[in-house]
């Protein structure tokens, strides 16, 4: 990968790398406002990063990028750039914490990717994408995962990504019928908690007002759409096939690499 010292790519999570340093030099690309490109030109290098195209903030681990956001950074407002592979699944905030514990023991914020309620062969289930690591944690976090009684299998889609796959905990199966149809009020008030406290949310959150359907919200979303909303409306879409089902293609890290 091109190094460029006045620019800096900083893993934050295992979707995203984000962009910073002296971008005054770095043009965007957009297609109908969709930020497809930057160009970043220096006196002694150049860097073009474009969507498909993969970095390599640290020499192993690549970062495919199908998305650029742009972001302000935490010192002055500064503009920078959120490079990712994927969004946030919405399986990843609702199924997640069927699988127990809570974001510091999962890995959230370091080596996890995404979850999944849908894998090749493996039609109805919670899976767990993470990126693969040499370290003693993570191998022993490998061992915990799959001694869970509802593992199913573990699988290697590229060289840089493991994939855990669980069935669904029978005591769970209702709730994940729930959200899979975009039922979140639906979910057992049990669950609902669960998820609450697996993420460390507060009951008036978004994620709270969507699962306890909070009037607030609902009077929000019809004011912002211009809507009127019946009384059984559901305050969230119904999860996307295209994000909730595992599609390695998207994750796998390109030739074309930065």
């Amino acid at each position: 990968m091109v190094r460029c010292p006045d620019i800096q790519f900083t893993p934050i999570n295992g979707r995203t790398v984000r962009l910073t340093g002296d971008l005054s030099k770095c043009v965007t690309k957009k297609v109908d406002d969709v930020i497809t490109g930057i160009d970043c030109e220096f006196n002694d290098c150049k860097i073009e990063i474009t969507l498909g195209s993969t970095i390599r903030p640290r020499p192993k681990s690549p970062y495919r990028i199908n998305h650029i956001t742009a972001c302000l950074g935490p010192h002055n407002g500064t503009v920078c750039y959120d490079l990712s592979v994927e969004r946030l699944t919405d399986s990843s905030i609702f199924l997640f914490p069927m699988m127990g514990g809570n974001r510091k023991l999962m890995l959230w914020d370091s080596l996890f990717v995404n979850a999944f309620m849908e894998v090749p062969d493996f039609p109805e289930c919670v899976a767990l994408l993470y990126r693969y690591s040499g370290d003693t944690l993570f191998t022993k976090f490998e061992s915990a995962l799959c001694s869970f009684r509802n593992f199913k299998v573990r699988k290697d889609p590229d060289p840089h990504h493991v994939l855990f796959v669980f069935g669904v905990p029978e005591e769970a199966k209702t709730s994940y019928t729930a959200f899979r149809d975009g039922r979140y009020s639906e979910i057992e008030d049990d669950w609902k908690l669960r998820i609450l406290e697996f993420h460390g949310f507060d009951f008036d959150g978004h994620t709270g007002k969507i699962l306890f359907k909070d009037p607030g919200l609902k009077s929000h979303i019809e004011n912002k759409l211009d809507v009127h909303l019946p009384d059984d409306a559901e305050l969230h879409s119904k999860p996307s096939l295209d994000l909730e089902v595992f599609r390695p293609e998207l994750y796998s890290p390109s030739k074309n690499v930065i």
